[in-house]
């Protein structure tokens, strides 16, 4: 078969023309990429800020709250008439008792009453180890307000806790209207600052001096965002808003277009105030975030640009390629059309060469059929008759004629089908018959028979007679391989594997001696000498388990000897 390459100076693409192609892909790559890049970093920049917008209005919406809460609970209780009475009679015992209750059902840290000398004469924690019962805090500012006759608030660390609070006060009157003192109320704010750690985001609020009060990181707590003024910082320290905080600065920088720098990291900041206190809350967005996510997103995008591109390329080299793709799938065809043939010759040679057999078997068999007949009884007539007064001569008379006879049978097999009908047989019965058929040949020869039926019944449709016909050729070959071997045995076993019926038939003789399977099934092919058959066994046995939908299989075995393998279709798992 000639054959032609497609591929010449004439496909070739010219250097130059390949190096600009090369040239302009890599462009189109690279500004492609590149407007990906900041559309993306654009996207997500808007999103972060919508996502930005909302939580910052979720965390100062719920610092609001939580001031508002409780602004009118001083007024109210300074308003009680009770109250000035019992500070007038100097019953404080039961003043702290009422403070207890109402500390108790409004969730405040303490509820406590003032002299106008800062001294505590009445707390709700008036139990407890922390009483402020005693204390002094004529130096907070928001007594100070309250003493002075107007309602003030204060955002301190406690100076007796140490916990930091946010305190209302309201001036106390006696019924003819005299200042008698201050009642002021804690609200404790370090559950809110809890809250604010474990949602894990990044916010802070600082008071009007830009000191954190309150940040989701505590490493940021009392740090100040902006310088403060040295008369300031001595007012602060006089009050002792914040402790002995020593107030450092916190490393924040501001930057143009709402950017600020923290601890060295960028963040996208939104910011509001407060309704009270004048404090401001500041919601920070890593940059590192959306800057992630717009390179995640222009790599995705770039390796399918990139793909595309590729894809393009490769379709145009498969046009280039196409004719010689064509061309030898032509001839691929012809070589598997050529090899159906060969096949479909060798199937058509092997039905011809059988039914040749089968022709001259039955010729065969139908010309000696009588004379064999007539050669028996004459044999017994002179045998009666003591014509042959040797008995040596008159047995191997005997034998000779046995020998035709079973030659006739075999040939028989081919002369006509059987025409028996299928039906459910246990593989193990027909391998057990055929043993049993065979069991005195097996002990004249000295071999060996290993044989274990299965636990289960191993069930195929098939005719008994047949294969148990096929099993006793296949034992009668392993009978006569193993004759005069050392230890010589057979071994036949069952398998299930793939809804296939497998029985073996494995002999200790010298195995196929580089013989195929298919030469041994050819009919009148022995290996055997001269005399010991006529190398039909293997032919017929092919014949009926071919018949019955199975394969006959042989090899060499690795321990030695040769192993013929019948395959059937398993019955059961036909009816699944």
């Amino acid at each position: 078969m000639r054959t032609f390459n497609v591929a010449g100076p004439d496909l070739q693409v010219p250097k130059r023309m390949r190096i600009g192609v090369l040239a302009a892909l890599v462009l189109a790559f690279l500004a492609a990429t590149g407007a990906t890049y900041m559309g993306a970093a654009r996207l997500f920049e808007t999103q972060a800020a919508s996502v930005a917008r909302s939580q910052h209005a979720l965390y100062l919406r719920s610092l609001n709250q939580a001031f508002e809460q409780h602004q009118h609970l001083p007024f109210v209780l300074s308003q009680n008439p009770d109250i000035s009475r019992r500070i007038a009679d100097g019953d404080m015992q039961y003043l702290n008792g009422v403070l207890e209750e109402f500390a108790a059902a409004s969730g405040l840290e303490a509820i406590y009453v003032m002299t106008l000398d800062g001294d505590v004469v009445a707390a709700s924690n008036h139990a407890s180890a922390g009483s402020f019962l005693g204390q002094n805090y004529g130096f907070r500012p928001y007594f100070q307000g309250a003493a002075g006759g107007a309602r003030s608030d204060y955002f301190a660390i406690g100076a007796t806790t140490g916990r930091p609070g946010y305190f209302v006060a309201e001036p106390l009157h006696a019924r003819t209207g005299d200042l008698i003192g201050v009642i002021a109320i804690k609200l404790d704010i370090s559950e809110l600052q809890h809250a604010w750690e474990e949602r894990g985001e990044h916010v802070l609020a600082t008071n009007a001096d830009g000191i954190v009060v309150l940040a989701s990181d505590p490493a940021w707590l009392y740090h100040a965002i902006s310088d403060l003024d040295p008369d300031r910082r001595a007012e602060i320290t006089r009050s002792r808003q914040f402790g002995r905080q020593p107030l450092e600065a916190l490393a924040w920088e501001t930057m143009d277009d709402n950017r600020v720098t923290l601890l060295g990291e960028t963040y996208a900041i939104t910011s509001g105030r407060t309704v009270l206190l004048n404090w401001s809350v500041h919601y920070l967005t890593p940059e590192a975030t959306f800057l992630r996510q717009t390179l995640f997103a222009t790599a995705i995008i770039g390796a399918l640009i990139a793909v595309l591109i590729g894809f393009a390329a490769f379709v145009r080299s498969r046009r280039i390629e196409a004719a010689l793709a064509l061309s030898q799938r032509h001839r691929q065809e012809l070589v598997e059309a050529n090899a159906l043939l060969v096949n479909a010759q060798n199937e058509l040679a092997q039905s011809s060469k059988l039914a040749a057999l089968g022709q001259l078997a039955a010729s065969v068999t139908h010309e000696l059929g009588q004379p064999i007949s007539a050669l028996k009884n004459h044999l017994f007539a002179a045998e009666i008759g003591n014509e042959i007064t040797s008995k040596e001569t008159l047995g191997s008379l005997h034998r000779l004629v046995d020998r035709m006879e079973a030659i006739t049978k075999q040939l028989r097999f081919f002369a006509r089908r059987p025409q028996d009908e299928m039906e459910a047989i246990d593989i193990a019965t027909v391998v057990s018959e055929a043993l049993g058929l065979l069991q005195h040949d097996f002990e004249a020869a000295g071999v060996d028979i290993h044989w274990t039926a299965p636990d289960t019944p191993f069930v195929a449709q098939g005719n008994q007679l047949q294969l148990e016909q096929a099993m006793v050729n296949l034992l009668r070959n392993a009978l006569d391989a193993s004759k005069g071997e050392a230890n010589a045995r057979i071994t036949v076993d069952c398998v299930r594997a793939e809804g296939r019926l497998k029985v073996r038939v494995l002999d200790s003789g010298p195995g196929l001696e580089g013989q195929s399977i298919e030469a041994l099934q050819e009919p009148f092919f022995s290996t055997r000498s001269s005399g010991d058959g006529m190398g039909l066994g293997l032919a017929i046995t092919t014949e009926i388990i071919r018949a019955h939908g199975g394969a006959l299989s042989a090899q060499d075995a690795p321990e030695g000897g040769a192993v013929f393998e019948i395959s059937l279709p398993d019955a059961r798992e036909g009816e699944k």
